[in-house]
């Protein structure tokens, strides 16, 4: 005798149709996270990479600007302490530098503002004195106290160096540079050097302030984020850490050495601005497949009302 079809097997076929429909959601919005957060991988490093670009371009044009204003000097006839100054404080203004300063190979340095300091023990004047260009560390300023990077040529004559060039800028100047306006402008970078001492801070909402060291953040107590990037920076290394944050939650952490000194570009975003479209998708989930139960409900309940006079008509013979 062949069974009929029951509505209780109907309701669970349309059940199992219910569950079917809510994993293949569930798995695409898995897909869909993975996807997303690579894409936000490729486009952290993409930023990383432009703003040490950005900064690489800046240091080289202020470097080329300092050597053209160097062989300017090098080329006066014995220009006294007031003509020099007079100089210094011409191409300050004209090229925005917060201080210019020529010092002698003693280390005795002429600032723009008549002041005078002693920088015969300075690292950097030292490099620059045996014929190499470049930038400092960061520094804080003899002179009112600021945080300043100084950028030093040489200043050749006859194949001789016989003073530095020096131009300094506001850390804060690079900083306006680094101002990434990723995701909404959630997201923010910062330039450190290997080991982990800020050469430039962000001033952005969501950057933790205070601290000139980016490893010693009050919520990372084992280190876990100078653990796994140090390696790449010493190896001088590119990549991208998610760094859960006992403060902040969860973040997304990529870095870029760029060429100069030893200096990395640091990006940073807070993973909840990251998957905000991917968390609404989620949260729609549940709706969705509560949707889809309700409807196969309705769906059971109208046919179980027409199924008596279905079954009889169906069961009529055929006139």
């Amino acid at each position: 005798m062949k069974k009929s079809f029951s509505f209780v097997q109907f309701v669970c076929v349309l059940l199992a149709c219910t569950a079917l429909v809510s994993i293949a959601i569930a798995l695409y919005v898995n897909h869909l996270t993975r996807a997303l957060e690579k894409e936000t991988f490729m486009a952290l490093q993409e930023f990383a990479a432009q703003d040490a670009k950005q900064i690489e371009m800046q240091v080289t044009e202020d470097l080329n600007l300092l050597s053209a204003i160097a062989s300017s000097i090098a080329v006066l006839p014995d220009a006294n302490e007031e003509e020099l100054l007079e100089l210094l404080q011409v191409e300050r203004k004209q090229n925005h530098f917060k201080n210019m300063e020529f010092i002698r190979p003693d280390g005795t340095a002429q600032l723009d503002n008549g002041k005078t300091l002693d920088l015969s023990k300075g690292k950097n004047f030292n490099r620059t004195l045996k014929g190499t260009a470049g930038i400092s560390s960061r520094e804080t300023d003899l002179v009112d106290g600021t945080s300043i990077l100084v950028e030093m040529v040489p200043i050749w004559y006859r194949d001789k160096v016989i003073g530095v060039l020096a131009g300094t800028h506001y850390t804060l100047e690079f900083a306006k540079t680094l101002d990434m306006q990723a995701f909404g402008g959630n997201g923010y970078s910062l330039l450190v050097e290997a080991d982990g001492d800020k050469v430039v801070e962000s001033f952005h909402k969501n950057a933790v302030s205070g601290l000139y060291n980016i490893f010693d953040t009050p919520d990372d107590p084992d280190h876990k984020l100078r653990d796994q990037v140090l390696k790449d920076f010493s190896a001088r290394k590119s990549g991208i850490v998610k760094y859960h944050s006992k403060q902040r939650g969860t973040l997304y952490v990529s870095y870029q050495p760029i060429n100069i000194n030893d200096w990395y570009i640091i990006c940073v975003v807070p993973e909840k601005f990251v998957i905000q479209v991917t968390q609404s998708f989620v949260t729609l989930l549940p709706v969705l497949c509560l949707l889809i139960a309700l409807a196969a409900f309705l769906l059971g309940c109208y046919i179980w009302h027409v199924w008596p006079a279905l079954k009889e008509h169906l069961s009529k013979p055929e006139a």
